[in-house]
């Protein structure tokens, strides 16, 4: 479970219960015997229509978060996946593995624009090939 869906969750049912406990004390206030006057029982009503209609969503979202991710990551796996992302200020540069291609991607504030287009065999042995340069490099330079 990822840092950012724990906090989702930890703050829905934190505040799950504090919704419930407003809802059941505006709806049994009268009953409770406080007395409202006409408009306080429009505004009563109102507001508990509110809530409920806001627990509701409360708890479609929290369900959609937590069981929705994990479907959806099944359909599309493996098809786009992103290799590598460079920042660059204000823009952005993206590798990203296609099916059977690697692209090169710079995005902009305003626009984008593809840099280089690679077969998948050709950007493993480019790979290779610099993995193998590096590690020459940082051989040569030990004393």
């Amino acid at each position: 479970m990822r840092g950012s869906e724990r906090k989702t969750r930890c703050s829905a049912l934190r505040l799950l219960p504090r919704a419930a406990l407003t809802l059941f004390f505006l709806t049994f206030a009268e009953a409770a015997g406080a007395e409202t006057s006409g408009f306080d029982d429009a505004f009563s009503g109102y507001v508990t229509r509110m809530l409920l209609a806001l627990l509701i969503m409360g708890a479609v979202g929290y369900l959609a978060v937590k069981y929705l991710p994990g479907r959806l990551a099944s359909v599309s796996r493996g098809h786009i996946r992103v290799i590598s992302a460079l920042n660059l200020g204000r823009d952005m540069m993206y590798i990203v593995k296609t099916g059977p291609e690697v692209v090169a991607i710079w995005v902009g504030r305003n626009s984008s624009a593809v840099l280089g287009r690679w077969s998948l065999e050709e950007w493993e042995n480019y790979e290779a090939a610099s993995s193998a340069v590096s590690a020459i490099l940082t051989d040569e330079r030990k004393p």
